[in-house]
């Protein structure tokens, strides 16, 4: 199987509390640096599996730029189509975390993808018209986006909404997506329904169907996720599990989403909960 995945990469500089953060003083913490976005993130995640992978992201000509692509070509990742900035920085998320592993806040510099240019893409047309599954991340602007679902036809595409904030970019194109993987907030956002009861979830999951979206999963975090397309909805259970850390699950998710996009919606949902779960308890 051949994968390429279009979207952000970026370094994760994650910060975690020895104690409880104390606000306007210093905190003793462990801070770790390492590669993220999660376009590569998931292009890491199946290069890990033995996927054959091809990453096209766009990153500043700085050395945040020079040690994400080592990192990636590390672990098997093809990056010859990746766009070097002269006139951007490469993407840095900042997070940091309670003591206790709970999220505390969180601050990201990741509009590289964003100034893709329409000539930068098409030099890899025939890279992206013939994989096998393109998979991308909202992290790109609606030009590229629209330009990309051209080159595809009638290959499948798998789209990960990245955030609440960006889940809108793809609501010009749901009739051209085949794989819609979103979070609980995300969904809300593209459907505008409050997805407080699980009647309420099925009806966001129809009415993206009924948009033209394949099919579609919405993960509901220990509620695990609901999955649908033109013939059934289904919810399939989260699989229990002392969690290390959330960073980087819902990646993990969509990357099990790729590894069977090819079967039927069950056992690509089960797909998914299986590598996020594998993925929570050994971060």
């Amino acid at each position: 199987m051949q994968v390429v995945v279009i979207g952000a990469a970026n370094v994760d500089i994650i910060a975690k509390s020895k104690a409880g953060i104390k606000q306007g003083d210093s905190n003793l913490a462990d801070i770790n640096l390492k590669a993220g976005g999660v376009a590569r993130n998931i292009a890491a995640m199946l290069a890990l599996r033995k996927v054959d992978v091809d990453l096209i992201t766009a990153v500043g000509n700085d050395p945040f730029g020079n040690l994400l692509r080592e990192s990636c070509a590390g672990i098997g990742i093809n990056t010859d189509a990746w766009i070097v900035k002269t006139n951007a920085s490469t993407g840095v998320n900042l997070v940091t975390y309670e003591n206790s592993g709970e999220l505390y806040t969180g601050f990201n510099a990741t509009s590289a993808p964003e100034t893709i240019r329409t000539a930068e893409l098409t030099k890899h047309r025939n890279r992206i018209k013939e994989a096998d599954l393109l998979i991308l991340d909202l992290n790109l602007s609606e030009k590229i986006l629209a330009l990309t679902l051209e080159f595809r036809n009638e290959h499948a595409v798998m789209v990960d909404a990245v955030s609440a904030e960006k889940a809108s970019r793809a609501k010009g194109f749901l009739d051209k997506i085949d794989i819609l993987k979103l979070n609980r907030r995300e969904a809300e956002v593209l459907t505008g329904i409050k997805l407080d009861t699980k009647q309420r979830v099925k009806q966001a999951a129809y009415s993206l169907v009924n948009s033209g979206v394949k099919r579609v999963f919405i993960t509901l975090g220990m509620a695990g996720v609901c999955a649908a397309d033109a013939n059934n909805v289904i919810f399939v259970p989260a699989v229990p599990i002392v969690v290390k850390s959330k960073a980087g699950a819902g990646d993990a998710f969509s990357a099990g989403l790729a590894m069977k996009f090819a079967k039927d919606l069950r056992t690509q949902a089960e797909a998914g909960v299986s590598t996020a779960a594998e993925h929570l308890g050994r971060m």
